[in-house]
């Protein structure tokens, strides 16, 4: 049985829950200090303090402004993750907009847990979906089939290439959480590096650097 979501257009069609829902995560508090990324940094500037902060659980919202910002935020939170691998932690993020405009200002709202954890709450490869996103993409687009996957609690990936491609990913998962309110859902992300071969329109094919969102489906009710 198909339903109408009228308010995004889009058919959700009723499914079996392939993966179990991922606990509430408290994401811890503990001051009002933020780090405000600057788009002039590399990545590798913010990373470390990252992976500090996530062993301690002492996590500072992360502020960027404008698509290279927002690249370099989640690109420093994927390498993170790979500085945290010893330490069996997973890294996770939560983007959400800083004002009514729903522009490219956002907010990343980290969060630790056990690795082991999370890859309970991944589906097998199979199951996923990926979204590929482009610099002429529609956020909104793209974030209604992100909540048409969660409320089926399927599994979904969204990529991009390039800073403005990865700054639209971002928005959608912050539109797609906006969404999903009504439903008692959440979401999270996992900044995950992927080698892809990219068409060159010549036809032959040049390697390059994908960042993908891996989303995690959290129950808030």
């Amino acid at each position: 049985m198909t339903g109408l979501d009228k308010r995004h257009g889009l058919a959700v069609t009723p499914s079996k829950p392939l993966i179990p829902l991922l606990r509430r995560i408290s994401t811890p508090c503990r001051s009002q200090r933020y780090c405000k990324i600057s788009s002039k940094e590399e990545p590798k500037h913010y990373a470390g303090k990252l992976a500090w902060n996530a062993r301690n659980k002492t996590h500072m919202p992360l502020l960027a402004t404008g698509p290279t910002a927002i690249n370099c935020a989640i690109k420093a939170v994927a390498i993170a993750r790979r500085y945290l691998e010893e330490d069996h932690l997973e890294l996770l993020c939560q983007p959400a907009f800083r004002d009514r405009n729903m522009g490219a200002s956002l907010a990343l709202y980290l969060s630790s847990i056990e690795a082991v954890d999370v890859a309970k709450n991944l589906p097998p490869q199979v199951q996923m979906v990926e979204l590929t996103v482009s610099k002429n993409s529609k956020p909104q687009v793209v974030a209604g089939a992100i909540a048409a996957r969660a409320r089926e609690n399927s599994g979904v990936t969204v990529a991009g290439i390039g800073a403005e491609a990865v700054c639209k990913a971002c928005i959608a998962t912050c539109h797609a959480r906006l969404y999903l309110e009504e439903n008692g859902l959440d979401l999270r992300a996992i900044p995950v590096f992927e080698e892809v071969d990219k068409d060159s329109g010549d036809g032959t094919t040049h390697r390059m650097t994908a960042l993908k969102l891996q989303i995690l489906i959290e129950s808030v009710s």
